[in-house]
């Protein structure tokens, strides 16, 4: 038999294993990314450079997986015209170099998750309605003017206080604020528990509790935090024997 010495894969096959290309990778993922991290922008402008930031990062990887298609022999002019419009792009880039469409439905698919649920899309249907859900829902430690410890959430303990005939309403009083008002009587005394929201539209900025009115007259100072924290901290409400407090919003 005839010695034979084995000198490695064709190479065709090698072309094939470099064009595995991380670049291409992260063209298909980055929208993925760039759902997690808008979760910790904390204003419009914020969110609006982080993904400005992803699809520039995006159009880079494609330009170095550009060069390293073409660097392997692959004539490149047309897959050029396409680098704006990510999953075609990897489509049409996979076809060219004869591989499956795998990465195309992975890129098709997170391109458009990130297009749905991106925060600028989901703040289309968010309305005074929604915000009030939203207050109602919110754990009472989010007070931007609360300290302390609380496991129950706002809607709770107003209706706990004011009774189940609760009444809320919102109104917008500046281009990025809600006021969220819950009114109700408690020991026949007519009460107004009125939440300031900040929402630029993009994300929440602040959430207080802006004013207390009883009768018609609103509360301050001692008044304002004694009658914050029968609503909100009571141990005969709250069951949990924290000790918090909450300050004047003014």
């Amino acid at each position: 038999m005839e010695n034979e010495i084995y000198l490695g894969q064709p190479e065709y096959t090698l072309r094939r294993l470099e064009l595995n290309s991380g670049a291409l990778w992260y063209v298909c993922i980055a929208p993925v990314f760039g759902l997690f991290l808008e979760r910790y922008a904390g204003s419009y402008i914020v969110g609006a450079a982080l993904w400005i930031g992803c699809v520039v990062s995006m159009l880079i990887a494609e330009l170095i997986d550009l060069h390293l298609v073409s660097k392997s022999g692959y004539d490149t002019s047309k897959l050029r015209l396409w680098i704006w419009l990510f999953p075609v792009y990897v489509m049409k880039r996979e076809r060219l170099c004869g591989r499956d469409i795998l990465k195309c439905a992975l890129c098709a698919f997170v391109c458009l998750m990130a297009l749905v649920l991106n925060g600028f899309v989901r703040s289309i249907s968010i309305d005074g309605d929604y915000l009030t859900v939203s207050v109602q829902n919110t754990n009472v430690g989010s007070l931007d003017n609360f300290t302390g410890t609380s496991a129950r959430v706002i809607g709770d303990c107003v209706t706990a206080y004011l009774g189940d005939d609760a009444a809320w309403s919102n109104e917008k009083t500046a281009d990025t604020v809600w006021e969220i008002t819950a009114t109700g009587e408690h020991d026949g005394a007519q009460y107004e528990v009125v939440f300031s929201v900040g929402y630029d539209g993009y994300a929440y900025q602040s959430l207080s509790l802006e004013r207390l009115v009883k009768d018609g007259e609103e509360l301050h100072e001692d008044d304002f935090s004694d009658l914050a924290r029968i609503i909100f901290i009571d141990d005969e409400q709250t069951d949990t024997g924290s000790s918090a407090e909450s300050s004047d919003s003014e």
